[in-house]
């Protein structure tokens, strides 16, 4: 198990520094209660129609505001299984996916094309234990929502700022080019970016954050209108940068590969988010059963749009490394992206219902996976039934729950 990334020997870029303003308003950082928290047992493989929707980067220059609270940035290092809280699962033992494109239930209200989503009540925060990585956490820490960023992977954006801080990290087609879902919990670096434009898809991946801050450059009619829908029924906090403080641009990239955003200056400025909840089943201590098909996996590849992905088992370090078109993938601290587990959710791409250009990938119902962990690769499905729900991995083989090691993970949403 791996906890930790590594460091590149390649010297980290220089970039300026962001003018900090001298005064910012700061808002009191409230969780909500509810429910008890529950991880989705996998549910089949009928793939659902989630919403999607293409995004416009339009915001100028914005001031970037310095938090004044000091917050518990130190990775936990001691590991703790985070099991379902159901045993039972359903599953199949084929890898055969369909294409429906029905809505999941907490979008089937449309109002002139817009999705209602149901008034969100934010779900306790978890006891001991950071939902992202599965490792042990204090209060402070599993108070602390998610801030989910879209990130920009354009060959002008990189290295990113803070992308190897991330303790989880979604990676997107959009057109012709990937973008990063940074899911930033467990760290909070100085500087996030380049922060660019959100999807409606993302919608059905924020409402299984339970209320997280999303941070985003804008978008077009459309993306803004479903992204505030959400909003106002409480399921996201809207952090954009076009009506929140806390970002700036860098003079040292061009327009609009340049804005970075202040983690701990969003996280101290949005209003009532929920605590983070756990997205996927994690257990340090699960290794695959003999009947289970895992296979050693040393470097694989993954079939991403415009960007040739590969990822390289590192024994003595026990992560995988990530290069990008045959180079190593670095952030702008000279750090090598690195993970514990990359999971690769097959699923279907139908046009946005914003932007018939733009593709949106369905993160509900089920589908083909692989799970790589500890330097295996295990042929999987995945299931999820609504967009509240963490993810669920099956087998394909035997049925039998796959669980994710503790530390970071990647998601890749790969064409099916």
């Amino acid at each position: 198990m791996q906890t930790s990334g590594l460091r590149c020997a390649l010297p980290s870029p220089s970039v300026d520094q962001p003018v900090e303003a001298s005064v910012y308003r700061r808002r009191r950082l409230a969780v909500g209660a509810g429910v008890g928290v529950a991880v989705a047992a996998l549910v089949g493989v009928a793939i659902v129609m989630a919403p999607g929707g293409d995004g416009d980067d339009r915001l100028g220059t914005a001031e970037i505001t310095p938090a004044t609270t000091t917050m518990n940035t130190a990775a936990p290092t001691t590991t703790t299984t985070v099991p379902p809280t159901t045993t039972t699962t359903t599953t199949t033992t084929t890898t055969t996916t369909t294409s429906t494109t029905t809505l999941p239930p907490p979008t089937t209200i449309l109002e002139n094309g817009v999705p209602i989503w149901p008034l969100y009540e934010p779900l306790p925060p978890l006891e001991g234990v950071a939902a992202l990585t599965g490792l042990s956490a204090d209060e402070v820490l599993t108070r602390r929502p998610i801030l989910a960023v879209k990130i920009d992977n354009y060959s002008r954006a990189r290295p990113q700022w803070g992308l190897d801080s991330a303790d989880a990290i979604i990676e997107e087609n959009v057109e012709g080019v990937t973008r990063f879902v940074g899911l930033f919990h467990s760290e909070l670096p100085a500087r996030v970016g380049p922060v660019r434009s959100a999807r409606t898809g993302d919608l059905d991946l924020f409402a299984g954050m339970n209320r997280p801050i999303v941070g985003w450059s804008g978008g077009n009619a459309g993306v803004t209108r479903w992204i505030r829908s959400a909003a106002f029924s409480r399921v996201l906090v809207d952090f954009t940068a076009q009506q929140n403080p806390c970002y700036q641009r860098s003079s040292s990239r061009p327009l609009p590969h340049n804005l970075l955003l202040d983690p701990e200056c969003a996280v101290n400025t949005a209003v009532e988010p929920g605590p983070a909840k756990q997205m996927w089943p994690i257990d340090g201590d699960w290794s695959p059963a003999p009947e289970v098909g895992a296979v050693t996996d040393t470097s694989f590849n993954v079939n991403m749009d415009g960007v040739r992905v590969t990822w390289q088992w590192n024994p003595e370090f026990e992560v995988y490394v990530r290069s990008q078109n045959g180079n190593p993938h670095v952030a702008i601290s000279g750090n090598r992206i690195s993970t514990s587990n990359v999971v690769e959710i097959y699923t279907a791409h139908p046009p946005s219902p914003v932007d018939a250009g733009s593709p949106n990938p369905i993160t509900t119902g089920g589908g083909r996976a692989v799970i790589h962990r500890d330097g295996l690769a295990i042929e999987a499905v995945w299931g999820r039934t609504l967009p509240y729900d963490a993810f669920g991995f099956a087998d394909a083989a035997t049925g039998e729950p796959v669980w994710l090691d503790t530390g970071k993970t990647f998601i890749e949403l790969v064409r099916q």
